[in-house]
């Protein structure tokens, strides 16, 4: 055979691949690569950057596929945000902790950063709530606990971390956020990205005033410039989110940030079993409690918030991991069968489904078309309704509070000198002629005064009965609000008597601005008709809290239940949060 006749292509045996196109298969179909890894597919984008589904190809032992979070080209010559990652890939891969999605390593491409981190195939517990949301469904309460309970764990992995010489490294998350809990198809969640964490010895410090973090997580000590961040502030934006869980909603959310960041310091904050949530007496109180504003009455430290979670709770209440995996997958387990299928076109010719396993993930068919997304009446199964068909804080005017209006004076005194110098001028210059006879029209009617006043009440919790002064109404079905017409003859400050769900009294007084009652600065009062609830799980031990704890932990103590007993205060509402007896 000459060198110019075309090579002769021998007849492959029966079932295998010519080599060409085993090479063709075997060829990977990547977007991109960062240092020893390749990018495979793209799962995750935020503001500052985006996350890979990856894995080495340096010829490294157990390649297993990991995530890589790559930040924006425009980002990578910020010095301020280039220290932020720096401080997120040391800080997160010293913390070795099961509940604390690992950081693996930290690399450059092209002189742009990037962190390797351990995948973790699930969601994120906004995902979750977000899904759940959209059939008006919220976190069972066992699984939201299962998963608040693994994300403090990680929070106190983190608080309490050390050095190798035993020097407490002072780690404060500070981003304590839904999107920041990543919930596992395995079952277990896992607290990430650790990015404007601070700790004492950290690189980069926060410029002025500038205020990181999610605004409706932030705690109010975060946004008073006059008190420090400390762990009480991860214990806070936690006790808002396992909130947010139960009660199938944001706490805390402004059309602006501005109204945002007010809510987080004055907005009311409504026990969740007010709101109808069937959560135990103790846990009610137990999250009341982190959630307070008031840093002598909020959990010490997460270990704390975590130990009264669990007592409250009872472990007949928590959920295991099969049955948060349960969840996961009856949620995204459609959506995660379409993303293996990606990775196997990414590996192509390379054993994916080997790889996958090897990565410590569930081998998943390819999607069908007859597959759908969770629909409303999958989701109504592994879900509870939220509690209650709406909530609002009332209409409060923060605005007019900080800036109260006054009577432009001065424009009115312009106005008014132009017209007595005009006419003054008028009676000067014109002539003066005969007084013609002038027909007196009869005077004009003045517009009727209206005899009722409208007024909009936002109760401080879901209530079936209201009372005004001493106007009653009941409320079917029961609401968070009411409107009332009060005679104009009647003055602007009323005492409002609202009767909740489970019994409990609530007596405050409000004033009228612009038709909307302002809770006056005492606030609600508060009365327990003291009856336990067949949702209440078993007494906890009797272990008071100097600090003080709430309601039902000084019911605990293992006496036989007596006579009903008269109401008995258990607390009162100041700039929005129920301090408890």
């Amino acid at each position: 055979m000459s060198s110019g006749d075309p090579p002769i292509e021998l007849a492959p045996a029966l079932g295998d691949p010519p080599e060409a196109a085993k090479a063709a298969s075997a060829t990977p179909v990547t977007i991109g690569r960062a240092g020893g890894y390749e990018l495979l597919i793209e799962i995750a984008s935020g503001g500052m950057a985006t996350v890979y589904l990856g894995r080495a190809f340096d010829g490294r032992e157990g390649a297993k596929l990991v995530a890589i979070k790559r930040p924006h080209k425009h980002l990578a010559t910020d010095k301020v945000f280039m220290s932020m990652l720096l401080d997120e890939a040391r800080l997160a891969s010293a913390i070795d902790h099961s509940n604390v999605v690992k950081v693996r390593e930290l690399g450059f491409e092209g002189g742009e950063p990037f962190i390797v981190m351990d995948y973790v195939e699930g969601a994120s517990l906004a995902d979750l709530r977000k899904e759940l949301a959209t059939a008006e469904r919220a976190v069972d309460a066992r699984v939201a606990v299962r998963v608040i309970l693994d994300a403090l764990a990680g929070l106190v992995a983190a608080h309490e971390l050390r050095d190798d010489s035993g020097r407490h490294l002072g780690i404060i998350h500070r981003d304590v956020s839904p999107h920041n809990v990543l919930v596992g198809c395995d079952g277990y969640g896992r607290l990430t990205d650790f990015g404007i964490a601070k700790a004492e010895d950290r690189v980069q410090v926060t410029r002025t005033h500038e205020v990181k973090g999610k605004l409706a997580y932030l705690a109010p000590e975060r946004i008073d410039k006059r008190r420090m961040c400390t762990v009480q502030s991860d214990v806070f934006s936690m006790a808002v989110v396992f909130w947010e869980c139960i009660a199938g909603r944001r706490l805390f959310r402004g059309e602006e940030a501005v109204d945002t960041l007010q809510e987080v310091m004055s907005a009311p904050i409504p026990r969740l079993r007010r709101l109808g949530a069937r959560i135990p007496v103790a846990l009610d109180d137990v999250i009341a409690r982190g959630l307070s504003r008031d840093l002598d009455t909020r959990y010490l430290t997460a270990r704390d918030f975590a130990e009264a979670v669990e007592r409250a709770t009872g472990r007949q209440n928590i959920a295991s991991p099969t049955e948060v995996a349960n969840v996961i997958e009856t949620v995204f387990g459609p959506r995660m069968r379409v993303r293996h299928e990606k990775i196997r076109e990414s590996l192509r010719g390379r054993d994916a489904d080997h790889i996958i396993i090897q990565s410590g993930l569930p081998a998943r068919p390819p999607p069908t078309e007859e597959m759908r997304l969770s629909s409303p009446e999958v989701l109504s199964q592994i879900a509870p309704p939220a509690p209650s068909a709406r909530y609002t804080f009332g209409n409060n005017d923060y605005a007019a509070k900080l800036f109260p209006r006054k009577a432009p004076w001065g424009i009115i005194a312009g106005i008014g000198g132009g017209i007595a110098l005009g006419a003054i001028v008028m009676f000067t210059l014109v002539p003066r002629r005969a007084a013609a006879p002038v027909a007196v029209a009869p005077s004009a009617t003045v517009a009727a005064r209206p005899k009722v006043r409208h007024l909009k009440v936002a109760l401080p919790f879901v209530a079936t009965l209201v009372t005004l002064d001493d106007t009653a109404r009941e409320l079917e079905p029961a609401a968070d609000a009411v409107e009332f017409d009060v005679q104009a003859e009647r003055p602007t400050r009323h005492r409002v008597i609202a009767v909740a769900l489970d019994g409990t009294r609530g007596e405050g007084w409000v004033r009228e601005v612009d038709g909307v009652a302002q809770v006056e600065e005492d606030g609600y009062t508060f009365e327990s008709p003291d009856v336990p609830s067949v949702a209440q799980a078993p007494a906890a031990p009797a272990q008071s809290d100097k600090r003080g704890g709430g309601a039902a932990d000084k019911r605990a103590g293992g006496k036989r239940p007596g006579p009903p007993s008269p109401p008995a205060p258990v607390g009162t509402t100041k700039n929005g949060f129920t301090k408890l007896k």
